[in-house]
């Protein structure tokens, strides 16, 4: 039999991510998993054009972090069913890295990412979160594309 005892749920906050939330809490409440919410602020490099006093990085941060608090906040508080447990993490770095590290770490047993559906020469040059972390996971991953349907809870 499957256990699934801790699910990951990277978000950026976007509708992707919103519509990938429903599948994290319907697996959570299925099997009575602990949800990890978990968003990354990706570092900030200033352009070295700016003068530091102009682009104050450190004000930077502290604006997303307050802004990345407020939206986790209400992802959370807004969407999550009350007898679900829940944990939420903020951080820095490289989202596909954090996300892998905290999977390790907190020892998940899946995670539920959404996909932004990049394609043509952004994909290449860029390639995606989703996956990277689908190459690079300790567990299963369960990407989720934009919705061309209604979800439908079974």
């Amino acid at each position: 039999m499957i256990r699934m005892d801790k699910i990951l749920f990277p978000t950026d906050f976007s509708e992707f991510s919103k519509n990938a939330l429903r599948y994290a809490i319907s697996f959570a409440q299925e099997y009575k998993a602990k949800l990890i919410v978990l968003h990354v602020i990706e570092n900030i490099y200033p352009y070295s054009g700016f003068a530091e006093t102009a682009f104050p990085v450190v004000e930077l941060y502290t604006d997303v972090e307050k802004y990345a608090q407020k939206e986790m906040e209400s992802l959370a508080g807004g969407n999550v069913p009350k007898d679900l447990s829940v944990e939420t993490i903020i951080t820095r770095g490289t989202p596909f890295l954090e996300i892998v590290n905290a999977a390790k770490e907190k020892e998940v047993d899946l995670i539920v990412i959404a996909t932004h559906g990049r394609t043509g020469l952004e994909h290449v040059f860029f390639g995606s979160t989703a996956e990277k972390v689908v190459r690079k996971a300790p567990c299963p991953v369960l990407t989720i594309r934009n919705p061309e349907h209604e979800f439908v809870h079974p």
